[in-house]
């Protein structure tokens, strides 16, 4: 309780000093900032990218050891030293590694979310780009998928879904889906149908006025809800 106790008035007056900000050594982190371990087996530490994907660019590296993290962000799977993870942090001034080879005593996020995510953008750039085409009618998950630059992971839309059900990574029902989201509706059953959210509580998605287009949730009926994309 003590310690606790302690804690509290440390952040509280370290807030106050630094404007809503603290201060860790000669850089500057929102309050709720998170420190990590990155623990490569190499020791050569892990690759820093301008995305939240192995796609994007390296940009650097960061070396085993302490890491300071100002926010968190979900994109593509990585297996590293601490299993498989969907999350990526963003070191400050230098970009994004994977958490899956970052020890922040949590498998969940442990710093705010970031406000930018590179991976969404792109997708939903690739549906932007195939308004009003019919190529994809019936393949609402393959289109999902593309989007992300990824094909043939999953057989439907809603196995999709179950697995997120699965893994306890579903928001049922939840019209407010953030940017890069899949959302999901249970349509041509056993099938379901997917789309992608923009963060705005809009979405695109294949069969809509039959072909790629982009409508506000819920739209179809039987919305089921939205996870992100375990892919």
């Amino acid at each position: 309780m003590r310690t606790a106790l302690l804690t509290t008035i440390a952040r509280i007056t370290t807030t106050a000093l630094v404007g809503g900000v603290a201060a860790v050594g000669a850089v500057t982190l929102p309050a709720n900032a998170a420190t990590g371990t990155v623990v490569t087996d190499s020791g050569t530490g892990v690759a820093i990218r301008s995305g939240n994907a192995t796609t994007f660019g390296i940009v650097g590296n960061q070396p085993n050891g302490a890491v300071e993290i100002d926010c968190q962000i979900y994109g593509e799977p990585v297996t590293g030293k601490y299993g498989r993870s969907l999350i990526w942090d963003h070191v400050p001034g230098k970009g994004f590694i994977t958490d899956s080879y970052v020890n922040t005593g949590s498998t969940g996020l442990v710093a705010p979310l970031c406000t930018s995510n590179p991976r969404a953008d792109k997708a939903i750039a690739w549906y932007a780009a195939r308004s009003g085409s019919t190529a994809y009618q019936g393949y609402c998950e393959k289109a999902a998928e593309n989007s992300y630059g990824k094909d043939l992971v999953w057989g439907s839309a809603k196995i999709d879904w179950n697995d997120a059900v699965s893994r306890g990574a579903a928001h049922p029902g939840d019209l407010h889906p953030p940017k890069g989201a899949l959302v999901f509706w249970d349509l041509a059953a056993p099938y379901g149908h997917v789309g992608l959210a923009k963060g705005d509580g809009t979405f695109w998605a294949t069969s809509v006025s039959g072909a790629i287009g982009t409508r506000a949730l819920p739209y179809f009926n039987s919305y089921l809800g939205w996870a992100w994309p375990n892919f």
